[in-house]
């Protein structure tokens, strides 16, 4: 079905050329009337010559450049008239109810009940019986105003994998307004559900749901609200569920619906129809395809295509009917449905298929298939081939690799665009819909030469995504991704900055060893150290922070080396930098507090006041909330460890407050932390205040980390009856640690943990993270 035969190139080609021109119509039109008219004025230059005798010089500048700047003015103006921005909505609309179902009113009504008697109605069917249509018509019926439907249509960008039951929870929590990095188990999304939905009058339609162990953590009931989930679930279903069974159309509907294409005059009274439909299996899908396809054929009679299906077997008949519509395809859509038929992912939007052509649209192509079944819209605006037209081939072509370069520069350059508008509510609803597009594309198995700039690029916009999500787990899988494909196509640059970031987020996560396999692997593509990009040096510093025995002196001078790396205009960075020198000065007050030297101690913190004062200023110049919220946070274990407590309090408010805002839950999570340090210094505190905050906190901390333990070690002392669990708890946060060097501050909170001693501890984080004792 993917044969292109020269004379289908060409075609395509020369169509693809005339709609490039087409583009560019009004420019070419405008200089071509430019030109004319120069010619003609170089024709009568005596004429000339007379007319701007006496004429001052400025005049005749200002009437040279009147032409060129009117006509590039006009040309861009009708090209934005031609080409307008797309507006994409804050919530994806409910599909359409369509044209009323035929055969289905048993189904229907069946839809009615079942939500009367539990709320949570499951509709499921082979692929080709309208399952889909099926549920959407049904909520039509349960909810006819649109502000009552809520639409998640779970498929994945994976041909071959279905989405995880997190993945779709995330996606209907998305759907229902909250955010997904809210849950870190599906099981956590069901509480929110029931929360967005509770007497609402909503009904909820999770669409081509391919298991139940995907939804399977549904809630059962939302008082006042429906859930409605359609797709195949060929899977055993709990003994509460009572599916609604979709089956192959009886001959008499079947034959009506081929006649919603044929007209009633061909397949009303044809006998041949219903053999026809006989043939197709009453699929819908099927009969839907050959009728079209009998539409645009009417000189073919019903009686040769129901004897051609008679003699295959079933799947025969489906590649017949595919064949017959393939066999009619102009050349342009012919090659659309190729190349999306190898894409390894399975649904993109109209302006990449058109990326993929190379050309500036390719809706008419779109509408050619879609009107032979042969791909489908969902959401919105995207394009997906039929789970029935499958292209297997092994290797790709030249021009297929052509294509994916197109399509990967478009993914890159709309990355990068909505990435720079982000948080604002349009990029949210782009990568809402576009991230796991982004994420198989960058795990492709075998990249395509010359794409490696375009992936990082993806990769960048795709982290300050996860990281707005708070969806760090899908931020190391998007690093992972880009170094492998990196490392496939022997770009060290890319490959670097891919291990370097694998890194940072494994320290946020607090796995130090992985951490520092990833730096070495970063390291080793850069052997000078001389060569060293400023990120490399900031995670090396931040790396001997934490996975070693306090080398000081070593993370001063990884500290000098990034100060001297830097442009002498990056605020940012210089914030960065300061921030970092100011954290290595409470560390080292801190192990001097530690080791009964308070006098030298104080000193040191005094002098990280004044270098995080100054690095706050910076971060504000260069309008870095993240290190701005940094620095009020060290600032905040500054004062704490001078004794201003109201200094330590005012500081902390702000820190959790740009946290807030820069959906940073790990960072705001360790304020809470040291909130409950600085209470734990007052002799008047409540006991389970203190404790309340350290359960906030542990919420929004990873399972592994010193500040985990550090709440875990807190919590047993103020919770004597819960110590075992809290011990055990916070030995495994501290477990990334077990056979490597190790900070002072591990080792103390290892050996208090395994004593169950309570004693005042106090931590925070910059480049690593701190520990003293009092």
């Amino acid at each position: 079905m993917t044969d292109f035969s020269r004379k289908d190139w060409l075609g395509f080609r020369l169509s693809r050329l005339f709609r490039r021109a087409g583009a560019h119509l009004p420019e070419l039109g405008i200089i071509g009337l430019v030109t004319a008219g120069e010619v003609v004025l170089l024709l009568q230059g005596q004429l000339i010559e007379k007319l701007v005798e006496g004429v001052p010089l400025w005049a005749l500048a200002l009437m040279a450049l009147a032409p060129p700047v009117a006509t590039g003015w006009l040309a861009g103006s009708l090209r934005r008239r031609r080409e307008p921005a797309p507006e994409l909505p804050r919530r994806l609309p409910f599909p359409d109810p369509g044209d009323d179902l035929v055969g289905r009113a048993a189904e229907l009504e069946l839809i009615r009940e079942r939500a009367a008697e539990s709320g949570l109605v499951v509709v499921r069917g082979p692929v080709g019986m309208g399952t889909s249509a099926v549920a959407i018509r049904g909520v039509w019926e349960l909810a006819d105003d649109d502000g009552k439907q809520r639409y998640a249509d779970v498929r994945g960008p994976d041909r071959d994998h279905p989405e995880t039951p997190l993945s779709v929870a995330q996606r209907v929590l998305r759907t229902l307004g909250r955010s997904p990095g809210a849950i870190q188990e599906p099981e956590d999304a069901t509480s929110h559900v029931i929360d967005a939905l509770r007497r609402t009058g909503r009904v909820l339609l999770l669409d081509n749901v391919s298991t139940w162990s995907q939804v399977a953590w549904l809630p059962p009931r939302v008082p006042g609200a429906h859930i409605v989930v359609a797709g195949p679930l060929p899977d055993e279903l709990p003994q509460h569920i009572k599916p609604i069974e979709l089956g192959p159309l009886d001959l008499e509907a079947g034959r009506k619906l081929l006649a919603r294409h044929l007209g009633d005059e061909h397949a009303g009274h044809d006998p041949q129809a219903t053999a026809l439909v006989d043939a197709c299996l009453g699929s819908p899908a099927e009969i839907v395809r050959i009728g079209r396809w009998l539409a645009r054929n009417p000189k073919i009679p019903l009686r040769a295509v129901v004897d051609d299906l008679k003699r295959l077997s079933i799947d025969e008949k489906l590649a017949f009917v595919l064949d017959l519509s393939v066999k009619q395809l102009r050349p342009t859509a012919k090659q659309l449905l190729i190349l999306l038929a190898r894409l390894p992912v399975a649904e993109v939007d109209h302006q990449a298929a058109a990326a993929l052509l190379g050309v500036p649209s390719a809706d008419d192509a779109i509408k050619e298939l879609a009107d032979l079944g042969l791909v489908e819209n969902v959401r919105m605006t995207r394009v997906r081939v039929t789970g029935a037209y499958r292209d297997a081939g092994a290797e790709s072509t030249p021009r297929e690799a052509a294509a994916w370069r197109r399509l990967v520069e478009h993914f890159a350059e709309q990355a990068d665009a909505f990435a720079a508008r982000l948080p604002g509510d349009d990029a949210r609803t782009w990568f809402a819909i576009e991230d796991r597009v982004l994420l198989q594309v960058l795990t492709r198995g075998r990249p395509v030469p010359k794409t490696s700039r375009a992936l990082g690029r993806i990769a960048d916009a795709l982290d300050s995504w996860f990281r707005l999500e708070q969806r760090h787990e899908d931020r190391l899988r998007a690093a992972e991704a880009l170094a492998k494909a990196a490392k496939a196509l022997g770009d060290d640059h890319v490959r670097a900055t891919a291990e370097l970031r694998q890194c940072a987020i494994l320290l946020t996560s607090g796995d130090p060893r992985k951490a520092r396999q990833h730096f070495n692997q970063a390291a080793e593509l850069r052997v000078r150290v001389q060569s060293w990009p400023a990120e490399l040096h900031l995670g090396h510093a931040a790396v001997l922070l934490l996975a070693s025995r306090d080398e000081f002196t070593a993370v001063e001078s990884a500290l000098v080396h990034y100060g001297q790396a830097l442009s002498g205009g990056d605020t940012a960075a210089h914030a960065i930098r300061m921030i970092n020198v100011a954290a290595l000065l409470l560390r080292r007050g801190q192990t001097l507090d530690h080791d009964g030297l308070g006098a030298e101690a104080g000193r040191l913190y005094t002098d990280a006041r004044a270098v995080l004062f100054e690095a706050l200023e910076l971060a504000r110049r260069a309008g870095d909330r993240g290190a701005e919220a940094h620095a009020h946070e060290l600032l905040a274990l500054a004062h704490l460890y001078l004794g201003l407590v109201f200094d330590t309090s005012s500081h902390l408010q702000q820190a959790e407050r740009l946290y807030a805002e820069t959906a940073d839950g790990i960072g705001r999570a360790r304020c809470l932390v040291h909130r409950a340090g600085a209470l734990l210094e007052d002799p008047k505190h409540v006991p389970e205040e203190v404790a309340a905050l350290l359960d906030d906190a542990l919420a929004g901390l990873p399972p592994a980390g010193v500040s985990t333990a550090l709440a875990h070690l807190r919590l047993a002392g103020l919770r004597p009856e819960h110590t075992v669990r809290h011990r055990a708890a916070g030995l495994a946060a501290l477990a990334p640690w077990d056979g490597i060097a190790e900070p002072q501050q591990v080792s103390e909170l290892r050996k208090a943990l395994r004593h169950l001693k309570l004693v005042t501890l106090r931590w925070s984080p910059a480049a690593g993270r701190r520990w003293s004792r009092s």
